[in-house]
């Protein structure tokens, strides 16, 4: 398979611009803290760095928390590795440097890092990581507000993954679903999605297959499809750990599952139960990004059951992450709850800062197609779907799905509210 094929020549580490994404640290007041951690192996250090940092991921895989704290040594080690040209110890370290990387303040630091890996797995052939770093690259990419970049790498992962017939590493540790429900833009597209993981019976690509199906079904108010979908997804996680034992990121997303149950059967109190125990979930074990999805999916629905005081507290907290986060769509969800709290009253008009996104609405205007676009403007003129088709020269059935796709980019389910939405975020006069 080519560059071209899998979209990775713009992604060589030569093209990068990296001021500082990998830092020295300074090894001799690390080093009694590193003998600490992998007492067995202490007698690399110093004299060899690099077998010291394979033991210690040996030992420290998939545990986010430690990697992150040993970010600086293990990304030196990696830039040593790279410079010898050792491309298996590279892919080695990038595999287990991979969910951490979404946890730095700066993104950059960790897409260069999977930058890495996409270029040495493919000089030493590896097909499984290199669909993998793909993958989480271009989760990475939409966190970063690179929408439709991050979607072309993320299938490009995925297309790669099916022609290999080992899908496996997709997801694992199921830390994928936030940016992988924001990638499929409709429930066609959750359909399919479904569809192709059936084939391959990976227990946890299925899983998340079936939570973005429910997710988009609850989007459209199909609740009887998605509680199907739901409750298939959490009893597949359910058998896969039938003695209880789950990882963090397992626990995590057993949770949000449980959480959008509760939504699809309009649960108040326990949607509110089970996104509370998420969010400290996801702001130990996660990234900053799938905090910010679980506050938005949870906001929207308080929003729908009118409960003002508590969507306030949710802005809140969308707000203090605004700064943070790099995805455009981020803000402007927050500035969507910002208008429905000041129409509502439960925000004083002088702590308003609508003008906080104003520079970035243009980015989720984007997002949408030319021809959409026109459709939203013919909604907001009050034209009916045959209105519209009439006007544009297309079918109602057109009409239609460029509606599903409106909707599902504004996060709303009506046209009332897609036009109330647009003109919040300045998208229409």
């Amino acid at each position: 398979m080519t560059d071209t094929a899998v979209g990775v020549q713009s992604l060589m580490p030569e093209h990068a611009t990296s001021p500082h994404q990998i830092t020295p640290p300074a090894f001799s007041q690390q080093m009694e803290h590193l003998a600490l951690m992998v007492p067995e192996a202490t007698h690399l250090l110093p004299r060899n760095l690099i077998e010291y940092a394979l033991a210690y991921i040996e030992r420290y895989q998939g545990d986010v928390l430690q990697l992150e704290r040993d970010w600086e040594f293990l990304t030196q080690i990696l830039a040593e590795a790279w410079q010898q040209r050792k491309y298996e110890v590279v892919v080695r370290l990038v595999a287990a440097l991979a969910l951490p990387a979404g946890r730095r303040q700066k993104l950059a630091e960790g897409e260069y890092v999977l930058r890495l890996g996409i270029v040495a797995s493919r000089r030493i052939q590896d097909r499984q990581h290199l669909a993998a770093f793909l993958n989480r690259l271009g989760s990475l990419m939409v966190a970063r507000g690179k929408y439709l970049s991050g979607q072309r790498v993320w299938q490009s992962g995925l297309h790669l993954a099916f022609s290999a017939g080992s899908p496996s590493l997709l997801w694992q540790p199921l830390v994928s679903f936030a940016p992988c429900a924001d990638v499929l833009s409709n429930a066609g597209e959750a359909q399919r999605f479904v569809e192709t993981f059936q084939a391959f019976h990976d227990p946890y690509s299925l899983a998340i297959a079936l939570f973005s199906r429910g997710l988009y079904a609850r989007f459209i108010y199909d609740l009887d499809t998605a509680y199907a979908n739901l409750s298939a997804c959490l009893r597949l996680l359910l058998q896969q750990s039938p003695d209880g034992s789950r990882s963090p990121s397992q626990q995590l997303f057993n949770t949000v599952v449980q959480a959008e149950l509760a939504r699809a059967q309009g649960d108040y109190p326990h949607s509110q139960i089970y996104t509370a125990t998420a969010l400290a979930l996801a702001e130990l074990f996660s990234d900053r990004y799938t905090v910010a999805e679980l506050l938005i999916d949870q906001g929207h629905f308080i929003y729908q059951q009118g409960q003002f005081a508590d969507l306030y507290r949710v802005y809140l907290h969308l707000r203090e992450l605004v700064s943070c986060t790099e995805a455009p769509h981020i803000a402007e969800r927050c500035r969507f709850f910002e208008y429905h709290l000041l129409a509502s009253g439960y925000l004083p008009a002088e702590t308003r800062t609508l003008s906080l996104t104003s520079a970035n609405t243009t980015r989720l205007y984007e997002a949408l197609s030319a021809r959409e676009r026109e459709v939203l403007r013919l909604v907001a003129d009050g034209l009916s779907n045959q209105a519209i088709a009439t006007e544009l020269v297309i079918t109602p059935g057109t009409v239609k799905k460029h509606l599903e796709h409106i909707y599902t980019r504004l996060d709303v389910h009506s046209r009332t509210a897609a036009v109330a939405c647009a003109r919040a975020l300045q998208l229409i006069s």
